[in-house]
């Protein structure tokens, strides 16, 4: 889909959106950006993974199933790596009961059905991010 590749930040939040349907992907993203946030999107997980080293993303949503890597496999990746342990992640998907267990133990920070209400969408992006900067707040008044 949408591929900006530059390292300047512009102060907005960014957001990485990775989903196998050019579909959700396309509205998810028109969302978003009409909401202020710069985003990155992606249907191919791996890429999108490569990608994060180039453009730290703010906050990552993720579709749970999708094809060579799942949101499952993404998030453990994600969280294996000690640059993104502040990274909020959010799953989206048709969730089933067993499917949000195992999200929260991959480490994902929370979940949003499919199909999704704007304002909920909005409302759960904007937590996480304010959740985020809380966290950075606090870990630099530790180290400085």
């Amino acid at each position: 889909m949408k591929s900006v590749v530059t390292g300047i930040r512009s102060g907005t939040n960014r957001i990485l959106i990775v989903d196998d349907s050019p579909e959700i992907l396309a509205v998810t993203d028109a969302i978003l950006s009409s909401a202020g946030y710069e985003t990155i999107s992606y249907t191919n997980g791996l890429i999108a993974l490569q990608i994060m080293q180039l453009l730290p993303p703010d906050l990552i949503i993720l579709d749970i199933n999708m094809p060579q890597i799942d949101g499952y496999e993404m998030t453990k990746r994600i969280r294996s790596n000690p640059e993104w342990d502040l990274t909020p992640i959010l799953l989206f998907s048709a969730i089933a009961p067993s499917q949000a267990a195992l999200a929260l133990e991959c480490g994902a920070d929370d979940l949003l059905g499919k199909p999704v209400a704007i304002e909920e969408l909005l409302g759960k992006v904007s937590l996480l991010l304010h959740s985020r900067h809380r966290q950075q707040h606090r870990q630099q008044l530790r180290v400085g």
